[in-house]
């Protein structure tokens, strides 16, 4: 799953695009039935990349302290 997790925002906004495209070209050129559904979920791939890229620096944060113990016990050797 650590493998996908950073990819699903991608996934999200290109669903969320093919998905207003479709309804685009379905519902005609001049129509915007498109706009209401596209506006409310498009705030929410900003929330997924900011929810993975907060947990990655999470992550490499404990790794650079782990790192920083170890080559701390290192040099006590």
């Amino acid at each position: 799953m650590k493998t996908i997790a950073p990819w699903i925002p991608a996934l999200y906004c290109a669903v969320l695009s093919a998905v207003v495209l479709i309804v685009h070209l379905k519902s005609g050129a001049n129509s915007s039935a498109w706009e209401p559904g596209f506006y409310c979920f498009l705030p929410m791939c900003f929330f997924f990349v900011g929810s993975v890229t907060a947990q990655l620096h999470k992550e490499l944060k404990e790794l650079r302290q782990r790192l920083a113990v170890l080559e701390e016990d290192k040099s006590d050797i």
